[in-house]
């Protein structure tokens, strides 16, 4: 190889090196979810449409045990619309439901201390896969304590 192919080499591969695979680098929005949480109000939930916590649908105080009807935080089509969820919760986990009314046996929780989940499709209801992933299937939640959590995002 020449002086001047492997000086070329060196600059390419110190180049990718510095920069990281731009493919990779580009094709996420990294920090988003983190950001939103470092942002989110003290106290409250948020839940997104898209991965990553894009598509903002709304956040919550308090509980709101049906998220297709016409009251509460979130609305109509924010039901079974969920990719990815914040909790800036103060002293509770929320606690989400496949259905409405907030007292499923299919549930999953997010801890304050996890602050968020990026991307739901990860997630399955009791934290196994034959009962469905959680993405896009979220019809309720409700504040709890620790004690009240089987399952648990990861």
């Amino acid at each position: 190889m020449s002086t001047f192919g492997s000086a070329a080499a060196v600059a390419a591969l110190t180049g990718v090196a510095v920069l990281g695979f731009g493919p990779t680098a580009s094709a996420e929005t990294p920090g988003t979810c983190w950001d939103n949480y470092e942002n989110a109000v003290s106290g409250y939930m948020s839940a997104y449409s898209q991965v990553n916590c894009d598509g903002y649908l709304g956040m919550a105080e308090g509980n709101d045990l049906n998220w297709g009807d016409s009251s509460g935080s979130f609305r109509d089509n924010d039901a079974y619309s969920a990719s990815s969820v914040v909790n800036k919760g103060n002293y509770s986990e929320v606690k989400f439901f496949l259905g409405t009314g907030g007292n499923s046996n299919f549930h999953i929780c997010l801890t304050r201390a996890e602050g968020f989940v990026r991307d739901l499709t990860d997630d399955y209801w009791l934290e196994e896969r034959d009962f469905g992933s959680v993405n896009n299937a979220i019809g309720s939640h409700r504040w709890v304590d620790r004690t009240a959590c089987s399952a648990l995002a990861v």
